[in-house]
C-alpha cells in the first residue's frame, strides 16, 4: 500500500464542502493512502478541499483578520465578517468602516499550499491508467485552481516563483526548495497558459461550484485584462522594479495589446459557447435585476458560485448588512454612497453630474411622497437599494428621514434655498463637528429634529415626537435613519441602504448571525461583457480598430448597450461615444465636467466602460481590484469624503400609518456624510503592490524583495 504523508491532504478531506453538492463521507486520518485519493470519490473530495481554500472575497472575507489557516483574511467554515474594502472605493460606507480599508496583506503560504496540492494531483494522476477517462478533465481542473491562486498572488506582488511540480523536502539540502521569482510578465504568461490548457480539457458543463470550460475562460478574460491594464498604466504610476535583469514589478507597455486580445478572445468564447447569458426572464426590469441574486442557483447568468447551506457552511450577510430594525442582531453595515448613486440614470443632476433637486430659482424641489424621487430612476438602481416606503422582511416598511419641517411651513407656498455645502472639497466649512452634524441643520428655524444631538436617529419610542395642531404625533426622524453623526449609534449614515445579495424574504426573527445561505456569485456573464468591452476599447484606442474580423468600438458599444438595456438604463447612441476625448473630472479637478466624473479614466470612452463596471459590479469585490489595475486609486481616492442624501418631510399634510410611520411631501439635501477629519486617502503609490512576506524572504534566499519594502 502506498502511503502519502501529506498533512495538508488530511486536512482537506475533513473540510466541509462549500463549493459543490458532492457528498463527502471519507474518514480523515493523519496518513492518507493513495487508494483513498486516486478514485472518483477521493478525487472529488480532494477537489472540494482545494475549492474550499480558494481565496474569494466573499461573505466570509474579512480585511481585519488573517482568517483561518488559509490566511489573507479568507475564512474556511463559518466566518462572521464585518470588514470589507467596498468602503474604500466610493461604493459604500458604514459606521464600522469609515477609514481607508485595504485588502488583508500577507496572503502567500496558504496560496502556495493549495498550489502544491494542485501540483500533486497534476503530477500523479497520469500514473493511474484506470482513471484515464476522467483524469484529463481533473488535471485541467487542477490547473484552473492553480491559475486562480497564482492570479490572486500576482495582483498583490507582481512576479512570482513558478512552481509547477510538487516539491519534496531534502533534510540535507533545503536549497532544493528555493525558487527565484519569474518576471511580472512571465508570471501572467504562465497563468494564462494554465488557463488555456484548462479551457482545452475541461467539459462544457459542471456541477455547481466547480470549473468548466467557460468558468476558465471567464477567469482568463479577468486575468488578461488585469495584465493588460498593468502593462498600459502601471509604469506611469509605479516605477518598474528590475533585479538581476528580471522585471519583478511592471510589464512592458508594448505587451498590453496582446493581453487585451487574449481578454477579448476569452470573453468571446463564453458568448459563443451559449451556456451563459444575461438574465432576462422577468419583463419587470427592476425585479429581473434583483433575480440575478435571488435566483442565482437557477439563472443562466451565474457562471461560478460558491454555495452555502445549513449542513456545511453558512454566513451572516443578512444580519450584518440589512437595516437594524429588520434584524434580530447586527445590521446597518451596508450604506451606499451618493457618489455611487449619482452614476445611475434618472436622478436630478446638475451639469457637473451631482445631485441637484432645485428649481430654476434655486429652491428645493418638493416631492409628493417618499417614493416619488425613485420612480423614474434606472431600474438597476432601484434593485440595488432598499426603497423608502416599501415593505421588506415580513412587512417592515423602510422609514428614512433626516428630520421634518414644522407645520407652519406649507410645501405649496414656502420655498427654501440650499442650506449646506456640497462641494466635494477636501477643505470646506464642514470641518468642525458643530458645523458638520449640528449647526448646519439647526441654524434654520423651520427644521425639527429628534434630540439635542443629531447622533441619535429615530426610534419607535421617541420621547419628543412632533405634535401637530390636530393632535397627530409624527416621528421626527426615520426609524431607519439616517443618522447625521457617523461616530455613534447605528443605522445608515448616507441616507441609503443597499439590497444586493440580501435575502429580503427572511423575516426579522430569522435574521440572525450565521444563518444565511445565499450563494456567492464569483463570476457572472455581466462581467464577461464588461471585460470584453473594456478590452475592445483599449484595443481600438491603441491602434487595433479591428480584431478577429470585428470592429472593436462597435463590439464594445453592443456589449455596453446589452447591459444597459437589461438594466433599464439610457442606451449609448453610437460607438462614437466611446471616444478618445478627455474624460469628465470631479469637483475642482481640472477638465470637462459631467455625470461619471467621480470615476477616473484616461479617455471618455474608457470612462463610460469604467462607470458601467461601477454600476454593474458594485458590492461584488471587483471594483477595488479595478482601481488597483487602473492605477487610479491614489488620485481618485485622495482627500475623499463620502457623500449622502438627507430627506426632510413637511409636517403639514403628512399622514401616519397604523405603525406610526409618516409619509408626506419631501425635500432632499446632498452633502458630505463625514467631517473634514474623516477624509479617505489611498496613500502613496507604493500601496499598489505588497511587499513579499518577511518570513518567506528568510525561508527562500532566492526570493527578491519588492521595491516597496
Amino acid at each position: 500500500m502506498k502511503k502519502i504523508h501529506w498533512m495538508a491532504v488530511a486536512s482537506l478531506l475533513s473540510l466541509r464542502l462549500l463549493t459543490s453538492c458532492v457528498d463527502l463521507d471519507i474518514t480523515p486520518t493523519s496518513i492518507v493512502t493513495a487508494e483513498d485519493i486516486y478514485n472518483e470519490k477521493g478525487i472529488k473530495a480532494y477537489m472540494a478541499g482545494m475549492y474550499n481554500h480558494l481565496p474569494m472575497e466573499d461573505y466570509h472575507y474579512d480585511t481585519n483578520s488573517d482568517g483561518t489557516e488559509i490566511g489573507g483574511g479568507y475564512y474556511v467554515g463559518n466566518g462572521l465578517s464585518v470588514w470589507t474594502f467596498w468602503n474604500s472605493t466610493g461604493e459604500m460606507v458604514n459606521r464600522n468602516n469609515t477609514g481607508m480599508t485595504y485588502h488583508r496583506s500577507g496572503y502567500w503560504g496558504g496560496g502556495f499550499k493549495v498550489i502544491r496540492q494542485a501540483n500533486t494531483l497534476i503530477t500523479n494522476l497520469p500514473n493511474y491508467p484506470e482513471l484515464a477517462s476522467q483524469s484529463k478533465s481533473w488535471i485541467a481542473e487542477a490547473k484552473f485552481i492553480r491559475a486562480y491562486i497564482y492570479f490572486q498572488l500576482a495582483k498583490r506582488y507582481g512576479g512570482l516563483p513558478k512552481i509547477f511540480e510538487p516539491q519534496t523536502l531534502d533534510a540535507n539540502d533545503e536549497s532544493k526548495l528555493w525558487v527565484a521569482r519569474e518576471s511580472h510578465a512571465d508570471t501572467y504568461d504562465f497563468i494564462l497558459q494554465d488557463l488555456d490548457e484548462a479551457i482545452a480539457d475541461l467539459p462544457e458543463t459542471s456541477e455547481a461550484g466547480r470549473a468548466n470550460k467557460y468558468v476558465a475562460a471567464t477567469l482568463k478574460s479577468r486575468v488578461a485584462l488585469h495584465a493588460g491594464t498593468t502593462a498600459r498604466y502601471g509604469s506611469e504610476k509605479f516605477q518598474d522594479w528590475e533585479v538581476d535583469g528580471v522585471l519583478l514589478q511592471g510589464i512592458p507597455k508594448e505587451k498590453a495589446n496582446g493581453y487585451f486580445q487574449q481578454a477579448w478572445d476569452a470573453a468571446k468564447l463564453v458568448e459563443t459557447g451559449g451556456q451563459y447569458e444575461l438574465h432576462r426572464a422577468n419583463a419587470d426590469k427592476e425585479a429581473n435585476y434583483a433575480e440575478v441574486w435571488e435566483k442565482a442557483d437557477s439563472n443562466k447568468e451565474s457562471i461560478w458560485l460558491r454555495k452555502f447551506d445549513f449542513n456545511m457552511s453558512v454566513h451572516s450577510y443578512n444580519s450584518m448588512m440589512c437595516p437594524p430594525r429588520m434584524a434580530s442582531e447586527g445590521g446597518d453595515r451596508f450604506n451606499p454612497t451618493l457618489d455611487w448613486v449619482e452614476l445611475f440614470d434618472g436622478l436630478p443632476l446638475d451639469d457637473n453630474g451631482h445631485f441637484s433637486a432645485f428649481d430654476e430659482e434655486g429652491n428645493y424641489l418638493v416631492y409628493d411622497n417618499c417614493q416619488q424621487l425613485w420612480e423614474g430612476v434606472e431600474p438597476r438602481l432601484r434593485a440595488n437599494l432598499l426603497i423608502p416606503g416599501r415593505l421588506y422582511k415580513g412587512g417592515i416598511k423602510l422609514d428614512l428621514r433626516a428630520g421634518i419641517i414644522k407645520e407652519e411651513y406649507d410645501p405649496a407656498v414656502d420655498a427654501f434655498k440650499k442650506i449646506t455645502v456640497d462641494d466635494g472639497a477636501a477643505e470646506s466649512n464642514l470641518n468642525s463637528s458643530s458645523m458638520w452634524n449640528k449647526g448646519v441643520y439647526t441654524k434654520n428655524p423651520f427644521r425639527e429634529r429628534t434630540f439635542i444631538d443629531w447622533s441619535t436617529q429615530g426610534s419607535a419610542d421617541q420621547q419628543d415626537p412632533y405634535l401637530r395642531s390636530d393632535g397627530v404625533k409624527i416621528f421626527k426622524n426615520g426609524l431607519d435613519g439616517p443618522k447625521i453623526n457617523g461616530n455613534t449609534g447605528s443605522n445608515t449614515i448616507t441616507g441609503f441602504f443597499g439590497r444586493k445579495h440580501l435575502d429580503i424574504t427572511v423575516d426579522k426573527a430569522s435574521t440572525v448571525h450565521q444563518t444565511s445561505t445565499q450563494p456567492w456569485i464569483e463570476m457572472r456573464y455581466a462581467e464577461v461583457l464588461l471585460n470584453r468591452a473594456e478590452a475592445a476599447v483599449e484595443l481600438a484606442q491603441n491602434g487595433v480598430a479591428s480584431y478577429g474580423g470585428t470592429d472593436m468600438l462597435e463590439d464594445a458599444f453592443n456589449c455596453i448597450n446589452d447591459l444597459r438595456d437589461r438594466a433599464g438604463a439610457d442606451l449609448l447612441s453610437s460607438p462614437s461615444e466611446l471616444s478618445t476625448e478627455a474624460a469628465f473630472t470631479n469637483w475642482s479637478n481640472p477638465g470637462p465636467k459631467g455625470q461619471g466624473g467621480f470615476v477616473e479614466a484616461p479617455t471618455r470612452g474608457l470612462q463610460i466602460v469604467r462607470v458601467e463596471r461601477y454600476k454593474e459590479l458594485a458590492f461584488e469585490s471587483k471594483i477595488y481590484w479595478d482601481l488597483l489595475r487602473w492605477f487610479t486609486f491614489d488620485t481618485q481616492i485622495r482627500q475623499y469624503r463620502r457623500r449622502g442624501l438627507y430627506s426632510f418631510m413637511f409636517a403639514k399634510g403628512a399622514t401616519v400609518d397604523e405603525n406610526g410611520i409618516p409619509d408626506g411631501k419631501y425635500i432632499y439635501d446632498a452633502k458630505s456624510c463625514e467631517e473634514g477629519s474623516g477624509r479617505v486617502n489611498f496613500g502613496a503609490v507604493n500601496r499598489y503592490y505588497e511587499g513579499i512576506p518577511t518570513n518567506e524572504l528568510k525561508n527562500n534566499p532566492l526570493l527578491q524583495k519588492n521595491r516597496n519594502q
